[in-house]
C-alpha cells in the first residue's frame, strides 16, 4: 500500500535523530483503525517546539527544502536553523522532484504557497505540526488551556509507530470543517467514532464544548 511505503521512507529518515515524533493527521486515523480509509495527499507528522531547530537541520543536510508558515497563504524558506527565540511557526518540506508545490516569489525568501491536493505516492512532502509538553501533558493550541496526558495522547500502533491519538487528531480538524479539506474531516470523524472507547469519547466532548462555548456540529453524536 502506497501509505506503508510513505511511513516506511519517513520512519529511514526521521528514526534515531534525537527528537520525537508521531504521525498525526488522516493517516494517524488509519493507524488507529488499522487499515487505510481514504487516499491522502500529505504525510502530517506531529513534534515538538524544543526540537524545531533540529528538524530544520536534518531536513536541510538531507537535501529537502523547508518553508515556515507565515499565515495568509505565505511561506518563508529557511536556509539554516534559527536564533532563539524563534517565531512559532510550522514547518513545510518537500524534495526536489515533488511537483505538487507551487511557489510565487514575493521578495525576502517568501512565496504564495500553492499546493495541488493530489494523492501522495512517495515521501517528497510532509508538514511538521509543532506542540507542546510538559509535565506529562500533552498542550494543545489555544487559549482554553485543553491537555490529554501524554501517554493517552501519543499511542502506539501494532507495528510500533507512534502517532497521535484519534481524539486529539479529531480536535484539530474540529476547526476546518469549511473549504475544500472538509469532506475529509467529517469522514475521519465519522469512520473513528464508532471505535472509540467511552474515555476518549468524553475526552472530546468535553474539548469541543471548552474550545466551543456556542456549540459544534460534532457534539451531537458525542452525547
Amino acid at each position: 500500500m502506497i501509505v506503508e511505503k510513505i511511513i516506511k521512507q519517513a520512519c529511514t529518515l526521521l528514526n534515531d535523530r534525537g527528537f520525537d515524533w508521531s504521525i498525526c493527521g488522516g493517516t494517524a486515523i488509519d493507524l488507529f483503525l488499522g487499515r487505510q480509509t481514504r487516499t491522502h495527499k500529505d504525510l502530517d507528522v506531529a513534534v515538538f517546539w524544543e526540537d524545531r531547530n533540529s528538524i530544520i537541520e536534518l531536513m536541510l543536510s538531507s537535501g529537502w527544502r523547508v518553508l515556515q508558515a507565515c499565515g495568509g497563504g505565505v511561506v518563508q524558506e529557511l536556509n539554516r536553523k534559527q536564533d532563539e527565540p524563534f517565531e512559532k511557526r510550522n514547518l513545510f518540506c518537500f524534495t526536489a522532484n515533488e511537483d505538487r508545490v507551487e511557489l510565487e516569489p514575493i521578495g525576502r525568501e517568501r512565496y504564495r504557497f500553492g499546493f495541488e491536493k493530489l494523492e501522495q505516492n512517495d515521501f517528497t512532502y510532509v508538514e511538521f505540526l509543532f506542540n507542546e509538553r510538559g509535565n506529562g501533558q500533552f498542550h494543545l493550541p489555544g487559549e482554553t488551556n485543553i491537555k490529554r496526558e501524554l501517554n493517552k495522547a501519543i499511542l502506539s500502533s501494532s507495528d510500533k509507530l507512534s502517532y497521535l491519538a484519534p481524539e486529539l487528531v479529531l480536535f484539530y480538524k474540529s476547526s476546518y470543517l469549511e473549504g475544500t479539506d472538509a469532506a475529509d474531516h467529517n469522514q475521519d470523524f465519522d469512520v473513528s467514532l464508532p471505535y472509540f472507547n467511552p474515555e476518549q469519547k468524553q475526552w472530546l466532548r468535553e474539548a469541543l464544548e471548552k474550545e466551543y462555548p456556542n456549540g459544534h456540529v460534532w457534539l451531537q453524536r458525542l452525547n
